[in-house]
């Protein structure tokens, strides 16, 4: 296939709705990237999710000899819903209008892709790389970095790159932490019946009013907690826990038999879900309501509550990351933007999974997270054309 211009490359990869919250494949897109990456000094896997999603790694190069040489770029190819009316055209026919290139995923990270994917392609060509370059594309990121951590899994110990640039839009920042996310549903079971006859049952919602207080009272004394990473996030430098939905009742005249608490929790880096979880429990313990504690997952439908208690389920864990203010590779670059500043970000990436890989990532790309997960989501073309050289000078 021949070369495409990182822009024309970049309208490629949006034209595939890899929407991950409505299960859309990302395999026709990996297809695509794959056929046009189809080189010999390129090494393809590809790593199977499930329901048509898959993990992509490329690499070219010396393969690596396990001392963490080299250079690993890292971004995810699915994005979030694109359903809001204020979009002005087809969210997935990428357009430009004066220093705009509009389209969903455009900056979050299809930009970052386009432009790892091309300088993939011409780092193979050139072949005279004297360490490995990487390329890992992940799917599900959007609904709590799944792929990265199946990935985690899938590729079993194996030397990486040791230098990793997670390319999320941080308007060319070095961003050397971010908070994580932990997604909880909490069952609260009741007995259904007619309304009329109040004796005979058991309102659900009604047993969960004591455990919203527990939450409310956890969030309130959380505001309060700091560690050495609360420098990053200056705005809100604690972790942060939100009463994201409640799901209760059927039928005006039907007692509601369960109650479904959602809740997302934002930790610091530094604290796990494993510490978290334990508090949440005393949380809720604190106002008189047993606790039934279980890991689950996002494809399961969730289990019926016991009435005597409630059931505490940890659907999703997106852990929080963070590499030292003195490591070395952030220092490079940070040279690369002359911005030594320490910053944060208060989303979760794809960098937290990746450390059990022995990857020390820096998240660094183009865009403005701020105009992500919007109606005409776009990318500054200004930044998009800065990016390439900024990571040559990386590779080299």
């Amino acid at each position: 296939m021949s070369v495409l211009s990182d822009l024309d490359l970049l309208a490629r990869l949006v034209s595939f709705d890899t929407t991950s919250a409505t299960k859309r494949p990302t395999r026709p897109l990996g297809d695509f990237v794959c056929d046009y990456l189809d080189h010999s000094k390129i090494r393809i896997e590809r790593f199977d999710c499930g329901g048509e999603q898959e993990n992509l790694w490329f690499e070219t190069g010396p393969p690596s000899n396990g001392d963490g040489e080299g250079l690993l770029l890292c971004g995810h190819v699915d994005v979030v819903p694109a359903t809001e009316p204020e979009w002005t055209a087809d969210p997935f026919i990428l357009r430009v209008e004066g220093n705009r290139a509009i389209g969903r995923g455009a900056c979050d990270m299809k930009g970052f892709d386009a432009i790892a994917i091309n300088l993939l392609r011409e780092a193979a060509n050139a072949g005279s790389l004297e360490a490995p370059l990487g390329l890992l594309l992940t799917c599900n990121e959007e609904i709590g970095t799944v792929g990265a951590g199946r990935f985690a899994t899938q590729w079993a110990g194996r030397p990486l790159p040791r230098r990793t640039i997670v390319g999320e839009p941080t308007s060319l920042q070095p961003v050397r932490g971010h908070k994580g996310h932990l997604g909880i549903s909490i069952v609260v079971g009741g007995l259904g019946g007619h309304t009329g006859f109040p004796n005979r049952g058991v309102n659900a919602i009604e047993r969960a009013m004591p455990v919203l207080e527990g939450l409310r009272d956890l969030r309130q004394s959380m505001v309060e907690e700091r560690l050495d990473a609360s420098e990053l996030f200056p705005e809100t430098p604690f972790p942060v826990l939100t009463i994201a939905g409640i799901e209760g009742g059927s039928a005006i005249n039907v007692m509601p038999e369960s109650c479904v608490i959602r809740v997302g929790v934002r930790l610091l880096p530094g604290q796990s879900a494993e510490d978290f979880l334990p508090r949440l429990r005393s949380a809720i313990e604190g106002r008189g309501i047993g606790v039934d504690m279980r890991s689950g997952d996002l494809e399961s439908p969730l289990p019926v509550a016991a009435r005597d208690e409630c059931l505490v389920i940890d659907l999703n864990n997106t852990p929080s990351y963070a590499i030292g203010a003195d490591a070395a590779f952030l220092a490079e670059v940070a040279e690369l933007v002359d911005d030594h500043g320490s910053h944060g970000a208060n989303f979760g990436t794809d960098a937290g999974r990746l450390v059990g890989l022995g990857c020390e990532s820096v998240v660094f790309g183009p865009g403005n997270i701020g105009v992500a997960h919007k109606p005409d989501e776009w990318m500054p073309l200004e930044e998009f054309a800065r990016t390439p050289e900024l990571l040559r000078r990386l590779i080299r």
